[in-house]
């Protein structure tokens, strides 16, 4: 009885407050109250929209105009409410705040960038992370890194208004160690080395707009030093061995050479070639000379281009835009030297009339004598003077592309060949 008695008491108990009990959980939901929260704002917003003016209390007076004090608040407002979305849109602020270390974050083309100082992110176009480091005045400035859309790092080291530029690393797409050393405006230029795909190194010396200029060493694959000496355009300047002995040639070039001695009945004196450098020399015995010893007269270079600064000629007409007129034209027998330089282009690839026919004796494998070759084995020579120095570029026929060419100084040749 007592307990049917407590149970009717506190159901009307609580039919009495359900409606407080209700009241109280709904003013007390998160929902009810953003919903209130942003009603008043919303009301607010209307409040301060409405620019129409009641007297002329509601205007302010500038040079003579009268100016909506309501419009003048609600452009205010909407300035600031815009600014406070594009800070939280862009950078986020205060979300990124903290991470990272205290780096911030930014996009590559946020305005707020432009204010940033010190080690920044730069997210890039499509959000991966491009850049981390230092910038100045929204450049990449000071030491940073650069990665690709992979995350692969492609530069480490000094920038100047997002260009490499000092002391830095520059790597393949694969991360791959590609340059190490200097730069200026986004290439090398100043002290370097330059390394293969595999890891190997090619060059060690100096740089100019990203090529290879003034003295430095090549290495093959193996890691072995090959040439020591000029350079210019990215090329060996061959012209240099001109007039040496063959002892300071090799100081020079210490990679495989093959030594080719012209036989009886054989005119052309010894033909040395070089061919972890592309080229051979040509060398004959001075009498004049005091010393009566044998110097490099004509370089023959084994490629059918010639580069003169960012000029790449591979045909007549280009070589006439860069030389002139040629001094010198026409039909040669082909010389020992030249003979070897065909036989050695066509073990790769047919070149001119295919090989030369010699007869020859190898004492060693990298000593052979030349006893006969084909006498009427015929070229066309293409002869231009630049300087001291006298091209000879070997071709087919008249016209045609050439295959190769030498180097000789005019006052050692006067046919060029």
């Amino acid at each position: 009885m007592g307990q049917n008695l407590f149970a009717v008491l506190l159901s009307t108990i609580k039919s009495r407050f359900a409606g407080i009990v209700s009241r109280l959980k709904l003013w007390l939901s998160w929902n009810y109250i953003q919903a209130r929260v942003i009603a008043k704002i919303r009301d607010f917003f209307f409040r301060i929209l409405d620019v129409r003016p009641k007297d002329k209390n509601d205007y302010y007076t500038v040079f003579g105009w009268m100016i909506s004090k309501r419009l003048a608040y609600a452009v205010l407002i909407i300035v600031g409410v815009l600014s406070l979305w594009y800070i939280s849109a862009t950078s986020k602020v205060f979300a990124n705040f903290g991470a990272n270390g205290g780096v911030r974050t930014y996009k590559y083309n946020s305005v707020l960038l432009r204010m940033a100082k010190n080690t920044v992110r730069i997210k890039g176009k499509s959000g991966y992370l491009a850049y981390v480091g230092e910038v100045a005045k929204g450049y990449c400035a000071g030491e940073g890194n650069l990665y690709s859309p992979s995350g692969v790092l492609l530069y480490s080291g000094g920038f100047q208004k997002n260009q490499y530029e000092g002391d830095g690393n520059q790597y393949y797409n694969d991360g791959q160690l590609e340059y190490m050393g200097s730069f200026h405006e986004n290439l090398y230029e100043g002290e370097g080395k330059l390394y293969r795909e595999d890891g190997t190194e090619e060059y060690e010396g100096e740089f100019w707009r990203g090529m290879k200029e003034g003295t430095g060493k090549l290495y093959d694959a193996g890691g072995n030093q090959i040439y020591e000496g000029k350079f210019s355009s990215d090329n060996i300047v061959y012209s240099e061995m001109l007039g040496k002995s063959a002892e300071e040639i090799r100081a020079m070039y210490m990679g495989k050479q093959v030594l080719y001695e012209a036989g009886d009945g054989v005119a052309g004196g010894t033909t040395v070639l070089m061919s972890d450098i592309g080229a051979l020399y040509a060398s004959e015995s001075d009498e004049g000379a005091a010393d009566n010893e044998a110097k490099a007269s004509t370089v023959y270079v084994l490629s059918n281009k010639f580069q003169s600064g960012t000029t790449v000629a591979d045909d007549l007409s280009d070589l006439k835009q860069l030389f002139g007129e040629p001094y010198y034209e026409g039909n040669s027998i082909i010389t020992l030297p030249e003979a070897v330089a065909v036989n050695v282009l066509n073990s790769t690839r047919t070149v001119l009339n295919g090989k030369v026919s010699m007869e020859t004796t190898e004492n060693y494998s990298d000593d052979i004598v030349v006893n006969s070759l084909d006498d009427q084995y015929a070229v066309y020579i293409y002869s231009f003077r630049r300087g001291d120095l006298i091209y000879s570029f070997v071709c087919r026929g008249k016209g045609g592309n050439f295959e190769f060419y030498g180097i000789t100084k005019e006052n050692d040749n006067e046919e060029g060949v």
